[in-house]
């Protein structure tokens, strides 16, 4: 990886490895401690910050209850501190669904809008279509990401071997592939329509994305730490639907491209099981 991989890993690090992202203010806080929502870390902190204040916000005000926002420098620590019940509520990919529902969270909602994978590039590039790929440094957020796993898996499928046909470029987050993209420290990145709608314009607009094909994508879906108890767990889904049809609510999911919420079914658990060993196929081949 690149010195400004590794510096973005680092700020990552210091950012959020230990402490909460930013506690939310006034509400009617219980006497009890603060609900802690995590968020899976597609993004950038600071992205991540400011796209979840509306959620954070409306969750407090609903539940007259702190909400305390935390994330992680990278999945792989999401996902201990997940299992470790260091979360009450998370927003979790399709792949760290069973682990989680398996050790005791309840999914409640999933957003309604499924990912894309968009192939992005500078407009500058040269970069027409998947074949002007060959040769060039493609970047791929942390190895334990959902979009880690489908891109690579896309790459294969192209008959391409990181370090013979491509370098492969390890990122800290979707947002940290794109901005390496932008500042020519990478050819291309692989991401997601969320991420890329919450670049800034003049960011944007010397960026274009390329289709690959790739059929839609399940999305994110929240869930719930079953030991909270059934009330709780049943004021919290209401919550979150309430807020879909908030104002905020709508601004929020029109925003992030994700569309709104759409309630998690028993078929949505056995398609998340396809996924189960997503993780264990992920591997670091040969990278920058």
């Amino acid at each position: 990886m690149r010195r400004v991989g590794r510096f973005l890993v680092l700020f990552a690090l210091l950012c959020v490895s230990a402490a909460p992202l930013r506690h939310v203010a006034a509400a009617d806080v219980h006497d009890g401690r603060a609900l802690r929502l995590g968020i899976a870390p597609f993004s950038s902190v600071p992205v991540l910050l400011r796209m979840h204040e509306p959620l954070r916000d409306a969750l407090a005000q609903a539940l007259a209850r702190e909400v305390t926002v935390f994330s992680a420098a990278n999945h792989e620590r999401f996902r201990s501190n997940a299992l470790s019940g260091n979360y009450d509520i998370v927003i979790a990919p399709a792949h760290f669904l069973p682990v989680l529902i398996d050790n005791g969270y309840v999914p409640l909602v999933r957003y309604r809008n499924p990912f894309e994978l968009l192939l992005v590039t500078r407009k500058s590039s040269g970069i027409r279509e998947v074949e002007d790929l060959r040769g060039r440094i493609i970047g791929l957020p942390d190895y334990l990401s959902f979009f880690y796993f489908v891109g690579k898996q896309w790459l294969d499928t192209l008959g391409w071997r990181a370090g013979r046909d491509y370098t492969l470029s390890e990122q800290p987050s979707h947002t940290s592939a794109l901005l390496a993209v932008h500042s020519g420290q990478i050819d291309a990145a692989l991401t997601s329509l969320p991420p890329w709608l919450l670049l800034k314009s003049n960011v944007r607009s010397r960026l274009v994305p390329i289709n690959t094909g790739i059929p839609p994508l399940p999305s994110m879906t929240t869930l719930v730490r079953k030991d909270l108890g059934a009330k709780a767990v049943d004021r919290i889904r209401t919550a979150l639907n309430a807020f879909s049809r908030s104002s905020q609510g709508k601004r929020f999911f029109e925003t992030t491209g994700y569309g709104g919420y759409v309630t998690f079914e028993a078929a949505d658990v056995e398609n998340a099981r396809r996924y189960k060993g997503v993780m264990r196929r992920s591997s670091r081949p040969d990278m920058r």
